[in-house]
């Protein structure tokens, strides 16, 4: 004969499935937000000495990239360019840069310092080309922008989840001589809406090649811009500003 459970066995047993669901809930959660603050920050470092290296003119290079994507090299640029350039600076853009290295040393030159800035941990100029650089551009400083990563991941139809964008960059600013004078290091990954996958938001599949798909409201990765643009943000608010001459002496 088979035994029935009784009420007073049942609700023990239910009580430590729900502890055990909240348990591991919390332990989820801690281990979530970890992940998050590894995924997103920023690191700045600033010359001590930043102040007896004034600054008026910065030549800011194309944006080096490890796959060559120029729809996220020109992204890239047009959201720093965007964000720095109330920095006070006389600015002279990726475009312009890359016209005039073309015109020094056709594409051979914008190709090896584009290699260089690949190979080092910093992406900088030192002190054997930025002096020609500098010179080359009128320019006072250099500033290099390397991207490390931009990744979108779309989620599958019938998968559960959130989908994320993640964007790496790399920055330093040198003067006339290569000497470092600013580096920025930024990570920042952002989340889609949640997406279930039996929620009834997928209403069909495409199929095209051997690719699937979904037709219907699933959730999408953020764009690159809105990325760029909370990353570029903190760099604007750390970046050197241009040195205002005191006239204070002259009035007195």
């Amino acid at each position: 004969m088979r035994r029935l459970r009784t009420r007073s066995s049942i609700v023990p047993m239910f009580l430590a499935a729900t502890l055990a669901v909240v348990a591991f809930a919390h332990a989820a959660t801690f281990a979530y937000a970890a992940t998050k603050e590894k995924l997103s920050g920023t690191q700045f470092w600033v010359a001590p000495d930043l102040s007896a290296y004034p600054v008026k003119s910065i030549a800011m290079l194309p944006a080096a990239a490890f796959d060559g994507s120029v729809e996220n090299r020109r992204l890239v640029e047009s959201s720093v360019g965007q964000a720095l350039r109330g920095s006070g600076h006389r600015w002279l853009s990726p475009t312009s840069v890359r016209d005039l290295l073309m015109r020094m040393g056709s594409d051979s030159l914008g190709k090896a310092l584009n290699e260089k800035l690949l190979k080092q941990k910093e992406p900088r100029l030192d002190s054997l080309d930025a002096p020609f650089v500098s010179r080359t551009l009128r320019a006072r400083a250099i500033l290099s922008v390397r991207i490390d990563q931009m990744e979108r991941r779309e989620l599958e139809p019938g998968q559960s989840g959130r989908p994320t964008t993640s964007v790496l960059l790399r920055a330093a600013l040198v003067d006339s001589t290569g000497r470092l004078l600013w580096t920025v290091n930024s990570s920042q990954t952002l989340e889609g809406a949640q997406q279930e996958a039996q929620g009834g938001n997928v209403i069909g599949v495409k199929v095209s090649g051997l690719n699937n798909s979904a037709v219907g409201g699933t959730s999408a990765a953020p764009l690159f811009q809105e990325v760029l643009v909370q990353i570029c943000t903190r760099w604007a608010e750390q970046f050197p500003k241009k040195a205002v001459p005191d006239t204070t002496g002259a009035a007195k």
